[in-house]
């Protein structure tokens, strides 16, 4: 099972990979299937950002509550 610390690094990869792909993007042509691609790695990270979010919200809590049990 992979820690959320996993996760992050799986999920920033993804964001380069992604930002690469766009890279390339802008330097080459724009057919219908670059500009579907493009879209789809827009929604791609979208996704990422939420994921990433939702992680350190979760730590967030974790942690608050390990301070909290403590006290």
């Amino acid at each position: 099972m992979s820690t959320p610390s996993d996760k992050i690094l799986d999920l920033l990869q993804q964001v380069s990979a992604l930002k690469e792909l766009d890279d390339q993007y802008r330097a080459g042509p724009k057919s219908a299937l670059a500009k579907k691609d493009s879209k789809q790695r827009r929604i791609r990270r979208q996704q990422i950002r939420k994921e990433m979010k939702d992680l350190a919200s979760s730590a967030r809590k974790v942690r608050s509550e390990e301070t909290a049990s403590r006290g």
